[in-house]
């Protein structure tokens, strides 16, 4: 979507980038308007990383106050 004919017929140095303001503009505008229709899904994502993230964090916090049989107890629970 963001790349344009204009884009890929200007020659570049070596390792330099052919966008222009123009097309990193284009660019954000595409990333703004793909993220305002799936706004909604992001947030879930997001709500189920963080739960995710918690629940990791209390499992090694388990395994670390509990000492080395922990490991096992872990293991059976999941």
């Amino acid at each position: 979507m963001t790349t344009t004919a204009r884009t890929k017929a200007r020659s570049r140095t070596r390792g330099g980038s052919r966008w222009t303001r123009g097309d990193v503009a284009t660019f954000r505008a595409y990333v703004d308007e793909l993220s305002f229709e799936r706004r909604g899904e992001i947030d879930a994502l997001s709500r189920k990383l963080s739960r995710q993230e918690r629940a990791i964090t209390a499992v090694r916090a388990k395994t670390i106050s509990n000492g080395p049989t922990a490991k096992a107890d872990v293991q059976t629970a999941l």
